[in-house]
């Protein structure tokens, strides 16, 4: 007996009308589908119409000068776009295609962690280029063009599996010569850190602890009409601590070499947050460069 037919390609019969699907919900507008396609705006209207014909649901809600997913809309693109997504490294799998293995992570993690070891990161991937994309917030990361991420968080991602790393813990650092002028060392209370100038990062969008998660672990909060200075990301903030001038939260395995080398020092408790650094990947991609970096890392952070 031959074998039936997926029901897939039985509901619809032309399966390019997913990828105009996906383009569609992806950009927003059947124009600008139409643009990344190279169709014009009518053709992907009446693709997407026979698409809900086939399928008997209505995907998107048609307003005036514009057209918003329905409830089975979002649906649909969600698997559409992890199904592509699947696809697509497969692909780059067995064709070996793509040479070049991109690696998202924090600016932080990357300029304490991972740069100092390059060369060992390198030889781990073997023949594979590896290129550091560094993002600032977690949103930047919806576009899905990585191959693996480090990310913090506590939360499960739809369509990639993850490996926690390290718990984030952090505490106040400070050169030991601030430290000293203000009378500050790793016994000293939260109370006495708030007392101290703090140096901030700019915390809308990122998911990581800031100094108002901080003190709210020893139930403080920030002094009201306190002026500040709030800088875009993590390692200008260390650049700051490292000139003596102020107070940074620093992240345990972030800043031990840092310690260590007694270039900062810790000058109050210790927070832990409910999320874990952790590395993430899209679920069923294999290969061996993501075998490797999953065991360097693993390595890395067991040192």
């Amino acid at each position: 007996m031959a074998p039936r037919p997926r029901p897939l390609v039985s509901s619809i019969d032309r399966l390019q009308r997913l990828a105009v699907f996906d383009a569609a919900a992806r950009n927003g507008s059947f124009s600008a589908a139409g643009r990344e396609l190279g169709l014009a705006q009518p053709a992907v209207t009446r693709q997407i119409q026979r698409l809900e014909r086939s399928l008997g649901v209505e995907l998107f809600v048609r307003q005036t000068n514009r057209s918003a997913l329905s409830g089975p809309g979002h649906a649909l693109a969600a698997a559409v776009d992890n199904a592509f997504t699947l696809l697509e490294h497969a692909i780059s799998d067995i064709t070996d295609a793509d040479d070049i293995f991109v690696l998202a992570m924090p600016p932080g993690f990357a300029q304490q962690l991972v740069v100092p070891r390059l060369d060992s990161l390198q030889r781990a991937l073997g023949d594979r280029d590896l290129r550091l994309w560094l993002y600032d917030r977690e949103s930047e990361l919806n576009d899905n063009h990585f191959d693996a991420a480090v990310r913090v968080s506590n939360a499960a991602w739809t369509g990639y599996d993850t490996t926690p790393l390290f718990a984030e813990q952090v505490m106040p650092v400070a050169t030991p010569a601030l430290a000293a002028e203000l009378n500050l060392d790793e016994h000293s209370s939260a109370k006495d850190v708030l007392a101290a100038p703090l140096l901030h990062m700019d915390a809308t969008g990122r998911p990581w602890m800031s100094w108002t998660d901080w003190l709210q672990s020893f139930d403080l909060s920030l002094t009201p009409g306190r002026r500040r200075v709030e800088f875009n990301n993590y390692p200008t903030v260390l650049q700051q601590a490292l000139a003596g001038r102020g107070i940074a939260l620093g992240w345990s395995k972030l800043v031990e070499d840092l310690i260590a080398d007694d270039l900062l020092c810790i000058v109050g408790p210790v927070a832990t947050s409910h999320r874990d650094y952790q590395l993430t990947w899209p679920t069923r991609r294999t290969g061996a460069a993501l075998s490797s970096l999953r065991d360097w890392l693993d390595e890395l952070v067991n040192e």
